[in-house]
């Protein structure tokens, strides 16, 4: 299993951190492996079209690859819809960005929220908005339950709410108890990824930092894997913790 952080258009990032799993782990996207990107593709870095348009293709092609609807594309759908507060908080939450990426001109002067919607679904096309669309908000392999930003602890996972799955913080991240299944999150930036007896959290501000990260997961041990430079940090048996560090290839 692998997990990857919030991208927020760092398509360098993210096809750099991809060239360096598939050069150090040998099997991590074959026979029962499975690749989950957690949410927030889009917004604040550079190039949000190509990766979108480089996870809607893989998971065209690889059956065992599942991206992960985030809160930046929730409120993108909201804002194709026509919605006037969508709009504002997008706008000033790294919207402009992905416009910049589409070559969208930002809302014109009297334009209202619906025009506006309508144009920026013109441009970033049917197909592309109805995978958006398609995303889940959560999915379970074993002992980990993947989901944008955390859980409402004290509730089945089977019946979480739509807006904790993606916007939910503190509640989820002070909380020490056994969720039933080890959370692997995104959304809460982080300097280091966070591993938790009961969550892991891998965004680590990509878009500001350079930092990609993934947790690379399986039955009896995991690493955390982050760009620039390249750290791995293999959490063994007895709790211990290796850093291994490389530079770029």
């Amino acid at each position: 299993m692998v997990a990857i952080g919030d991208i927020h258009g760092r398509y360098d990032l993210l096809t750099a951190l991809i060239r360096e799993l598939d050069a150090r782990f040998d099997h991590w996207g074959e026979g029962s492996g499975h690749l989950v990107v957690l949410g927030d593709m889009i917004d604040r870095g550079p190039d949000s079209r190509h990766v979108v348009n480089f996870l809607k293709r893989l998971t065209e092609e690889v059956t065992r690859a599942t991206v992960l609807l985030g809160n930046h594309e929730a409120v993108l759908l909201d804002v194709i819809a026509g919605d006037a507060t969508a709009q504002r908080l997008w706008l000033r939450h790294g919207g402009e960005a992905t416009l910049a990426s589409y070559d969208i001109a930002p809302p014109r002067d009297g334009e209202d929220s619906i025009a506006f919607g309508m144009r920026l679904a013109d441009q970033i096309g049917a197909d592309t908005i109805e995978w958006l669309r398609d995303r889940p908000l959560s999915v379970r392999h074993g002992d980990y339950f993947f989901c944008h930003a955390g859980i409402r602890p004290g509730i089945s996972l089977s019946r979480q709410a739509d807006d904790d799955l993606l916007w939910i913080s503190d509640a989820f991240l002070d909380d020490e108890r056994d969720h039933g299944a080890v959370v692997v999150h995104g959304h809460s930036i982080v300097d280091d990824p966070e591993v938790r007896v009961n969550r892991i959290g891998v965004d680590t501000g990509a878009y500001r930092t350079g930092r990609l990260t993934a947790a690379v997961l399986n039955e009896s041990e995991g690493w955390t894997a982050t760009t620039d430079p390249l750290t791995i940090e293999r959490r063994l048996p007895h709790g211990d913790r290796l850093h291994v560090t490389a530079g770029p290839h």
